[in-house]
């Protein structure tokens, strides 16, 4: 295929995934299915790897993130940061708007009002509408230069969107993270004994200031822009950009999200009106916000008003209260999760916080007590932020009572009374057949996580598990309509929608999520599509080595050991045969059809050894013409593909009479048949 062929190819692809990223992560509105898209990133992946001289540090590819950093290196901004005074109450603000009045002698001002969005303040800068550089605030003069971590932020654009684009553009905003994505990162991390992050913003600063990309390519990080620094346009677009919803509009024609509800304001009034009404709807908002900020709109008058040492005079962050308040810590009442993690919840007096009634709240682990010293009895300050379960920040020292004793966190699981063990991340039920372990694994096994069996309620399944009707996930194949009616509150209606999840699952579920459904330690979504792609079905997976496992995408040695001690459990094989003997046992399969045949189709490969470029590049090669990949040798590979210091893998596969060759002799396997390549790629 002609380099010019190519060339027109990779950017037709690039331009089509942003455009996609673009939908799905900005406007929630997308078009095509994740299997499209998977097809499209690998062949992009698969081209650029082909020839390395059409390599762009901007392209969808590299959102996935680099080698890690050594460190993060200073960055002076070209225009000052500037922070912003606040105002605590309304009155706050209506001595802001009349000093502004006075100083440009004007009553009727506009404004422009958004959410002050509370996250890492961050400065991204483009130039000839590509991103080049990312960079913290920092003290407002110098931050951190964080480029390979921005990359990775699914919704900025890395390529800006339009006709009208600056020469020069840095556009200040936050990054932040959604109050259900931060729940869900905060339950991972709790099931997997890990650090969980106080609340959205730790989350979001934690995720980009660390040194190794793949970590802020693993949360579900959004910018949002708020204003611009340096603009530079060749073609007089500027004198469109004389407002800040001027501003705003262009940030959302070049592809930026924005804050949501930001709007123009005609008055002082309708901001204070705003600012009510936002208070009141704080709790419900996709993302924590912690008040409003209202800048004059006009531009001008923006630059007329100028600065004080520290803040524009042209805007005001007006705060909320906070969404914290006392209470009395009543006893404190241990959940059992789906791993056995023993997880500390305080019971507290009842108390009214964001408009909703708090009477419990998280104490996230063993350590998180201890470190605090909190005891029953205690007062206590505690936090809500948006649809976050509240937690407990701190105990009142000044109000403890004199009896108060330390807690001591139990050695004994408080549902089936088995020893409880601490494994350095958390403390854990060592009891396999664990009641309450059954049912959460259960309830994440017909989760969205798992098989998403929507009809299949949490309180039934609790129910079934009391009373010994559903003993393991695979129980659910065996349930009949009959004994679902036998339950009083049980109507036809929801037990038809109960068996129908179940029917449908038994149809329709593909391997990864059978595998993502059992609740193994560490493996998530991505790591079992990883191990759904390589191995026929749960058996094949059983039977590999940790080291083999070691060989995947994805899987280091602690997820491979994880793998390995779920799989040659004697209970997890028992539920095996269980599964197979009610007749649901989904299978890898067969791939999805493509238009047109592919150099490699029918083929499959393994890599092992160092190669000339990255394993991960070399498998996205053989993967674009069709081939198969595994990590694991056996009959069914036709290549083994080796580098230097292959190790075990050579003899394993001389061995079994395999094909050995060399990575030139793959290039070569690519550079055949032209005419048919290019015609392939071309019609795609």
């Amino acid at each position: 295929m002609a380099l010019k062929d190519v060339t027109e190819r990779v950017a037709l692809l690039r331009e089509k995934i942003e455009r996609h990223n673009h939908l799905y992560y900005v406007q929630d509105a997308p078009e095509i299915s994740d299997a499209e898209y998977d097809a499209l990133f690998r062949e992009l992946a698969g081209l650029e790897a082909e020839y390395p001289e059409l390599d762009d540090s901007n392209s969808p590819t590299k959102r996935v993130g680099g080698k890690p950093a050594e460190g993060f290196t200073p960055y002076e901004h070209a225009l000052r940061l500037y922070s912003l005074d606040n105002g605590m109450d309304l009155d706050a603000w209506y001595s802001f708007t009349e000093r502004v009045s006075k100083a440009v002698g004007q009553q009727n001002i506009e404004y422009w009002a958004d959410p002050k969005m509370d996250g890492l303040a961050m400065e991204v800068i483009y130039e000839q509408g590509r991103f080049v550089r990312a960079a913290t605030r920092g003290d407002g003069l110098i931050g951190e230069e964080v480029t390979h971590n921005m990359r990775t932020v699914m919704n900025l654009p890395l390529v800006l969107r339009g006709d009208a684009v600056p020469e020069l553009l840095e556009v200040r905003g936050e990054v932040v993270m959604s109050n259900r994505d931060f729940a869900a990162l905060n339950h991972r991390q709790e099931e997997a004994g890990n650090k969980v992050f106080a609340n959205p913003r730790n989350a979001a600063a934690g995720s980009i200031r660390q040194l190794d990309p793949k970590v802020a390519a693993s949360r579900p990080l959004r910018f949002l822009g708020y204003g611009i620094g340096r603009v530079e346009w060749t073609d007089g677009s500027a004198e469109e950009w004389t407002t800040q919803k001027a501003v705003m509009d262009g940030l959302k024609d070049l592809g930026f999200a924005i804050p949501p509800e930001a709007k123009v304001c005609a008055s002082s009034r309708e901001v204070a009106e705003y600012f009510e009404v936002l208070k009141e709807q704080r709790a419900g908002l996709p993302f924590e916000i912690d008040g409003v900020v209202a800048k004059v709109n006009d531009r001008e008058l923006q630059e007329e008003l100028g600065y004080t040492a520290r803040a524009p005079r042209w805007a005001l962050a007006l705060k909320f209260p906070a969404l914290q308040t006392k209470t009395r810590l009543n006893s404190i009442r241990i959940q059992v999760g789906r791993t056995g993690v023993l997880t500390p919840v305080a019971e507290l007096d009842p108390v009214e916080l964001a408009g909703v009634v708090v009477s419990k709240a998280t104490l996230h682990n063993k350590g998180y007590i201890e470190e605090r010293d909190f005891r029953v009895g205690d007062t206590v300050l505690i936090q809500r932020a948006g649809d976050v379960i509240p937690q407990v920040l701190s105990v009142d020292l000044d109000a403890r009572p004199a009896s108060a004793e330390p807690y001591v966190f139990p050695t004994h699981c408080p549902v089936c009374q088995s020893a409880a063990k601490e494994d350095g991340e958390a403390v854990r039920c060592t009891n396999p057949l664990c009641p309450a372990k059954t049912v959460q694994r259960i309830i994440h096994f017909v989760s969205k996580a798992g098989l998403d069996m929507e009809g299949v309620g949490k309180k039934w399944v609790q129910k079934l598990v009391e009373d010994d009707v559903l003993t393991s996930p695979a129980e659910l194949f065996a349930l009949e309509k009959t004994d679902l009616l036998k339950y009083e509150r049980m109507g036809d209606k929801s037990a038809e929608n109960f068996m129908a999840a179940i029917a449908k699952a038994r149809k329709e579920a593909p391997l990864w999520r059978f595998i993502a459904g059992l609740g193994i330690r560490h493996v998530g979504e991505q790591t079992a599509k990883t191990l759904a792609a390589d191995f026929d079905d749960l058996d094949a997976i059983s039977t590999v080595t940790r080291e083999e496992l070691q060989d995947l995408d994805d899987v280091g040695p602690i997820v491979a050991d994880s793998v390995s001690d779920f799989m040659q459990s004697a209970e997890t094989q028992a539920m095996f045969d269980r599964f197979k003997e009610l007749g649901f046992w989904p299978t890898r399969g067969t791939k999805e059809p493509v238009s047109g045949s592919r150099l490699l189709d029918g083929k499959v490969f393994i890599f092992t050894g160092t190669l000339p470029v990255k394993r991960s590049e070399a498998q996205a090669m053989a993967e674009a013409q069709g081939g198969g990949i595994s990590k694991t040798i056996s009959k069914k590979v036709d290549y083994v593909v080796a580098g230097e210091k292959a190790g075990s893998k050579i003899a394993k596969a001389e061995k079994l009479g395999l094909e050995i060759i060399d990575f030139e002799t793959f290039t070569g396997l690519l550079g055949q048949k032209k005419e048919k390549r290019q015609m392939t790629l071309l019609d795609y």
